[in-house]
This record gives C-alpha cells, structure tokens and sequence, in this order.
C-alpha cells in the first residue's frame, strides 16, 4: 500500500502557475516582485496546494493570493471565477488604487514627444521582456523619479542613479 495521493490544487492555484509560467517567471522571481513578504518556497507551495514536509494542505489567505494574482498578471474578475470572491475583492481594490491617473504635475509618458517614446521603449527592448514586466520597469523608474529631490536648475527631478554627466545605463 502506498503514501495517499497529494490532493490536486485549487483552482485559483492552477490559474496563478499557468499566469506565472506564461509570464516566464520562476517562483522566486514572482515572489520577489510581490509586495508583501512571501517566500519562493511558500509560492511554491501555495501554487501546488500541498506542503510536502507537513503533509497538508495549503490554501493562500486572501491577501496573499491578491497580491500573487497582481505579481503575474491575473484580473480580478479571473481570480473570482476560481470561487475566491475575497481575494478578488482585494485585488480589485488593488487594481482601482493603481489606476489611479498621475498627479498632473507628473509628466507622462504621452507628453513625451513620439521619438522620446521610441527611445524608453526600445530601451526596454534590449532584452526580450512581457509587457507586463515592461510595465513595472516603468513604474519602477517613476517611483524612484518621484522619490528624487528636486533637480535645482529646472526644478524638476532627476532619477537617484544618474546625474547630468552619467548618462543612462
């Protein structure tokens, strides 16, 4: 007689490995992008739905599987047709918070003349990226834009990493 089968895992599990895969991300890469603390062994175990070491179970809380679904891509209304109601909720908050338009003090990217555009954009193409990673390069690169201080010849600000004479790396 052998050890019992391991239980399959929850839908919403299979929907954020498939989301995961098709991104190309390793768990510990998607872990590390999400913004709460979560571990590429503990993805790992929330995809499979099953902690081998324990022998049970595993179900993401809520937040948890929120911020997994955001980390590769899944919609609100994706994770909720996998019955997890909550976490979709969550996620949707999360989506309505980050769709939130920049202060018009912030220049966007459409304010950029179309070869400006052209220039970030292949930047971002140098190496073969998922849009979705394109994204958050952007975001990313906006954050640290508007945690600089204020640049004291056009009172704009400058990234931390480059100064007037470095250049872009």
């Amino acid at each position: 007689m052998g050890a019992p089968a391991t239980p399959p895992p929850p839908a919403e599990a299979t929907l954020i490995r498939l989301a995961r895969e098709a991104a190309g991300l390793s768990a510990e890469k998607a872990a590390a992008r999400a913004e709460i603390s979560l571990s590429g062994s503990r993805w790992r175990q929330i995809e499979k739905g099953y902690r081998a070491d324990m022998g049970s179970e595993v179900v993401a809380p809520h937040t948890t599987l929120a911020h997994m679904a955001w980390v590769v891509g899944v919609t609100s209304d994706r994770l909720a047709e996998t019955g997890r109601t909550e976490a979709a909720d969550i996620l949707r908050e999360m989506e309505r918070f980050r769709a939130t338009p920049p202060a018009p003090e912030a220049a966007p990217l459409v304010e950029l003349e179309e070869w400006q555009q052209r220039v970030i954009l292949g930047a971002l193409d140098e190496r073969p990226r998922s849009a979705q990673e394109k994204a958050l390069l952007l975001r990313k690169l906006a954050e640290e834009i508007e945690a600089s201080p204020p640049d004291p010849e056009n009172g704009s600000t400058a990234p931390h990493s480059n100064t007037p004479d470095q250049g872009v790396s």
